[in-house]
């Protein structure tokens, strides 16, 4: 019986860490390795693996994603920015709804996020 006991330990240990080294090889871009060329995709998963980031999209329906690439000449890095564009929980009240901007720098981390304030759209009246 002991000799099945720890015929079982020894399994699990190895079944245990086969999951973990696979596991650790599926996500580069968390795990502190960045590709040379960050990808939208990429930046996408570092932004999502981010807390903040999570904590601000919670709850919200997202209506696009855009993702553009820029330069940080105070900083001397690039970064890749990420806008969240919710869906406007009340189209009738002439505000728009707040974006949610990421900004996700070339060494895979999260350098910024943000939330814009809604702003105020006038109604235009037609000309009579």
């Amino acid at each position: 019986m002991k000799s099945l006991t720890v015929g079982l330990i020894i399994l699990a240990f190895i079944v245990g860490a086969g999951t973990g080294y696979l596991l650790s090889t599926q996500d580069t871009t968390t795990a502190g390795t960045c590709p040379a060329e960050i990808t939208s995709l990429d930046a996408l998963t570092v932004a999502l693996h981010d807390s903040e980031v999570v904590e601000l999209l919670e709850d919200k329906s997202i209506s696009t994603i855009a993702f553009s690439r820029g330069p940080c000449s105070e900083r001397n890095m690039n970064y890749t920015q990420i806008v969240f564009r919710p869906l406007d929980p009340d189209p009738d009240d002439h505000m728009t709804a707040s974006m949610i901007i990421v900004q996700v720098n070339d060494s895979c981390m999260v350098y910024a996020v943000y939330e814009t304030y809604p702003s105020y759209i006038p109604e235009v009246l037609p000309e009579a």
